[in-house]
């Protein structure tokens, strides 16, 4: 696995972890260079979503040994932050749960934590066959992208790689829409808010899943938005946001 680091090599590491179908660049480029100026930001390249390197999402779990690894020869183990979107912040989840690495606040931007049950076909099918067709120069439906993502989302598939080969999809799918929550994530010390938009039903179920398990979690749900609308429509307002959270996290 790839790592992509940017900003001030002495300030606080922030791990930034990309979401589904995306890369890192392409998710989280214009917001680690504004970060860049307080922390030394991680952009983790994850498995079969890196367009450097050829390699395969095999799992949740693979990809975190990977990152682990690189945490704890570079950073000692230890990051000040974990910020993740989508597949990401379910990652994050689980370095959280594993807890072989140690962060101080963590930031999850519509994580999923919540089986979907039969909706995990129409989803999987999305980013198998439907990337396919993205790839033809066929646009698929803003109908279909509201369906999935949310409505007003029309234009989703815009943080989408869809170079990505099917089976890194079906393998990132499997774990994405099934992930299960343990008792293990009680232990996590760390400052937590999540994010989603009022239009994302299964990120909010996730949401109060989770308040359970971090019961001091900040849920912040932004209005009229769908899946990934806040990163990649209002990105002034995100950094904004991330800051102010962060910057309170130094404060707790």
């Amino acid at each position: 696995m790839n790592f992509l680091l940017c900003g001030d090599k002495n300030a606080p590491p922030l791990l930034l972890i990309h979401g589904l179908g995306s890369c890192a660049e392409r998710c989280y480029l214009s917001l680690a260079r504004a970060l860049g100026r307080k922390y030394r930001v991680i952009m983790a390249c994850l498995d079969g979503h890196d367009p450097y390197i050829e390699s395969t999402f095999e799992s949740i779990s693979v990809c975190c040994e990977k990152i682990e690894r690189f945490i704890i020869r570079r950073f000692g183990g230890s990051v000040y932050g974990i910020s993740g979107f989508s597949l990401g912040g379910t990652v994050a989840l689980e370095l959280v749960k594993r807890g072989v690495i140690s962060a101080k606040c963590l930031h999850l931007d519509a994580a999923l934590c919540t089986g979907l049950g039969i909706m995990s076909v129409p989803y999987t099918l999305y980013f198998t066959k439907g990337f396919g067709i993205l790839n033809m120069g066929i646009k698929l439906p803003g109908l279909l992208n509201e369906f999935l993502f949310g409505k007003g989302n029309a234009d989703a598939d815009r943080l989408f790689d869809t170079d990505i080969s099917s089976e890194t999809m079906t393998n990132a799918c499997r774990d994405f829409f099934a992930f299960p929550l343990s008792p293990r994530l009680r232990g996590c010390g760390a400052r937590v808010e999540y994010w989603c938009g009022s239009n994302e039903t299964y990120a909010k179920k996730s949401a109060r899943a989770l308040e359970e398990y971090f019961p001091g979690m900040r849920v912040r749900v932004f209005n009229g938005l769908g899946h990934g609308q806040m990163l990649r429509e209002h990105k002034k307002a995100y950094l904004r946001k991330l800051r102010a959270f962060l910057a309170d996290s130094k404060q707790a």
